[in-house]
């Protein structure tokens, strides 16, 4: 069997409007910075792509946060 997993990585965005955190369920307000799954060479759908707070990205770090499935 073939494996399709996409490669990621984390970029750091600013809220539009309020998000949850994947990791910890807490909520990001708007204005605040997040970070947000992204495929390095395919496409990753928005509906999939997790999101992360600064905090639970300063605690883990981008490598251990992707490795959560």
């Amino acid at each position: 069997m073939v494996d399709k997993e996409i490669k990621t990585h984390l970029v750091k965005k600013i809220a539009k409007n309020n998000k949850v955190c994947t990791s910890c369920d807490n909520l990001i307000d708007v204005g605040d910075a997040y970070h947000l799954e992204e495929g390095v060479n395919q496409h990753l759908h928005s509906l999939i792509a997790r999101q992360f707070c600064s905090d639970c990205y300063a605690k883990y770090g981008e490598i251990k946060l992707l490795k959560q499935k």
